[in-house]
């Protein structure tokens, strides 16, 4: 049987922090609420994601599963695709991530994205909603940021 998950195994590996987070919370003595976890608050939902308005609904619940804040960009009229003219104004000091998500076949307009990527130093994970669409030459997603 392999098991799927470990929880000693990740105790372990992050034994000291939990320990001292623990110590903190019963020193303090709030264990509803408290400074603990605004702290964590904070820290847990400061990330946004930018993504496409026009997408399947498991974009979107990616980005929130993972903790962080969707960020949504309207799409370019003719291919329904993230429209690379309103991604910069989409930046902000918590983004860490782009989205772009090719749709119907139709690839995103990726260069102009990876261009602001580089330039603002963001990741880009590059998602498709349909059959794969042919890009560069070749099927398949393009290489990221």
């Amino acid at each position: 049987m392999i098991p799927c998950a470990n929880p000693l195994a990740q105790y372990e590996a992050h034994r000291g922090e939990i320990d001292a987070a623990i110590q903190r919370v019963l020193a303090g003595g709030r264990y509803i609420l408290g400074t603990e976890v605004q702290s964590f608050e904070a820290e847990f939902a400061g990330d946004e994601v930018i993504t496409v308005s026009h997408t399947a609904v498991a974009t979107v619940a990616a980005i929130e599963l993972c903790g962080a804040t969707p960020v949504l960009v309207d799409i370019e009229p003719d291919y329904y695709t993230m429209n690379p003219e309103k991604l910069e104004a989409a930046i902000g000091p918590k983004t860490k991530a782009i989205v772009p998500v090719h749709l119907y076949g139709q690839p995103v307009d990726l260069n102009p994205i990876l261009e602001v990527a580089r330039r603002q130093g963001i990741r880009v994970i590059d998602a498709s909603a349909s059959i794969p669409p042919r890009i560069w030459g070749r099927w398949g997603t393009a290489a990221s940021s």
